[in-house]
């Protein structure tokens, strides 16, 4: 590496870094409530409708919106005519919340206008015995009311019923509530004049849905093939491996899978958070579900790990068969890698934000900066998922495919147009529209990557990957972290 051409990146890698500052896709405003006060409403709920104290139960929680409506709204052209009121009846911006007591729990749904979208009590029915007194639908829909512009404010009754479950009398009321091009039908069910679920269906009042759907199958569709690829992927290393007479080293493709592995265990307690939350169920203990949940996370890296490990020893081996230096020269592929991270983000952003502005192109933001520090996002967490997506991806799209295909060819181009095509299909672009374009500047993305390869080695696309990625998924959290400590030192600063 010569100093001319270290410069030249280097002022390449910088100018791609601010232009991402500079044009990274908008965040959403954020009103979501703190993880403190989505519990404290949620145990005065608990305490004033089901007549149980839980404020000494175990807690757990985790950060909810529906994805599947926004992304429905989004790709129909009216997700920002209905921001608000996916924030108002607790669509986005909400938590779910479970409490956990001697196989008892309630899982609760809590939206930013402090209101209680969802409810349902896994407890022996005993716990549900004794009479409240029962009110009226009207009654309840007032109570259960916390804002003019909430959930609850918009709800009309549409029917009442009764049935019989266990020897127990169960009493239901039926709402719907509209806003913008949203309908949701509310279902609550009482006991004993006790609340024992609260939960909604959501519907689009539209009449292109069917073209989204269509358009999500075509998706489900590429992505299926890209899967397929890489299951492919990873018979065709096999055979190498047994029966093709190549020599490669195991260390790297040992130093891959352990990566994996240990990856892995990063967000075990955030995993084992997210399974109690959404999967617990009260025939079990929280510590045999913790146990299934880092029984699972092994399983899971050991599975990632073998197919990391076979699929670059058998990449590698093929690549060494061909006379390709994939791990030469280290620190020279991580400099040139990270540069070309940094210019892919600066580059797309500035296009994306371009195209934006001349409207041939949505994108749809999720969650805010504040949203993403509030929810217990973490760096670990960051880290762990560029770590895993790099290595996996690049692995079996680059270190595995282009070699192979190469083999099966005898045309280099072929071999990285091929590959970038089966890796761009793969992912879910969900959040753009149209859709094609997402996938087309993954396709180029993915042959700029496979020319990084040829030319400087494995190492290189594997820094650029993880980099692109790592500042992608981070960015919000540090910039949030950043803001907070300005906007602290602008306090004291005035305090002085």
């Amino acid at each position: 590496m010569n100093s001319l051409s270290l410069v030249f990146w280097s002022i390449l890698a910088v100018v791609g870094l601010l232009l991402f500052i500079k044009f990274k896709p908008p965040t959403i405003a954020s009103l979501l409530l703190s993880k403190d006060e989505a519990k404290e409403i949620s145990i005065q709920f608990i305490k004033e409708f089901v007549g149980i104290d839980v404020e000494n139960w175990d807690f757990y929680s985790v950060y909810w919106y529906d994805h599947d409506t926004v992304n429905k709204l989004h790709h129909l052209g009216i997700l920002k005519k209905n921001r608000k009121v996916l924030y108002d009846v607790g669509l986005v911006e909400s938590w779910r919340v479970r409490f956990v007591h001697q196989n008892q729990s309630f899982v609760v749904g809590v939206n930013a206008n402090r209101e209680i979208t969802f409810f349902y009590a896994d407890v022996p029915k005993k716990s549900l015995s004794g009479k409240f007194e029962q009110v009226s639908p009207e009654t309840l829909k007032q109570r259960l009311m916390a804002s003019p512009d909430g959930l609850w404010s918009k709800a009309n009754m549409t029917g009442t019923g009764k049935k019989e479950e266990d020897f127990r009398e169960v009493s239901t009321y039926w709402y719907i509530a509209e806003a913008g091009d949203i309908r949701l039908k509310v279902t609550v069910e009482l006991q004993g004049g006790r609340i024992s679920y609260i939960g909604t269906e959501q519907e689009i009042l539209t009449d292109q849905m069917n073209k989204v759907i269509r358009d999500e199958q075509v998706e489900s569709t590429f992505g299926v093939s890209g899967m397929l690829g890489s299951a492919l992927a990873m018979i065709l290393a096999i055979l190498i491996l047994v029966f093709m007479d190549v020599q490669t080293s195991i260390i790297f493709s040992l130093v891959l899978g352990l990566l994996i592995i240990i990856c892995q265990s990063l967000t075990l307690k955030e995993d084992i958070q997210l399974t109690i939350v959404n999967a617990y169920d009260a025939r079990m203990s929280v510590k045999t579900v913790s146990l299934l949940g880092v029984l699972s996370t092994l399983l899971t890296g050991l599975l990632t790990g073998f197919v990391v490990f076979i699929c670059s020893l058998a990449g590698n081996a093929l690549a060494g068969d061909f006379g390709w230096k994939t791990f030469e020269q280290p620190m020279v592929q991580i400099f040139y890698g990270i540069g070309a991270g940094l210019i892919s983000l600066g580059v797309t952003s500035l296009l994306f934000n371009l195209l934006e502005k001349k409207h041939y192109l949505r994108i749809s933001p999720e969650l805010s900066n504040r949203t993403v520090f509030l929810s217990g996002f973490t760096f670990r967490q960051g880290l762990n998922m560029s770590i895993q997506s790099s290595i996996g991806e690049e692995v079996i799209y680059r270190l595995l495919m282009i070699p192979v295909i190469w083999w099966m060819s005898g045309n280099i181009i072929i071999s990285i147009i091929v590959s970038s095509f089966l890796w761009a299909v793969m992912h879910q672009v969900t959040g753009y529209d149209p859709r094609w374009i997402r996938w087309l500047h993954l396709f180029i993305f993915g042959c700029f990557l496979g020319v990084l390869f040829i030319k400087f080695g494995f190492i290189c696309v594997l820094a650029a990957h993880f980099i692109h990625n790592l500042v992608l998924v981070c960015m919000p959290l540090w910039q949030f972290k950043l803001q907070k400590h300005m906007h602290h030192d602008q306090l004291k600063h005035t305090s002085l």
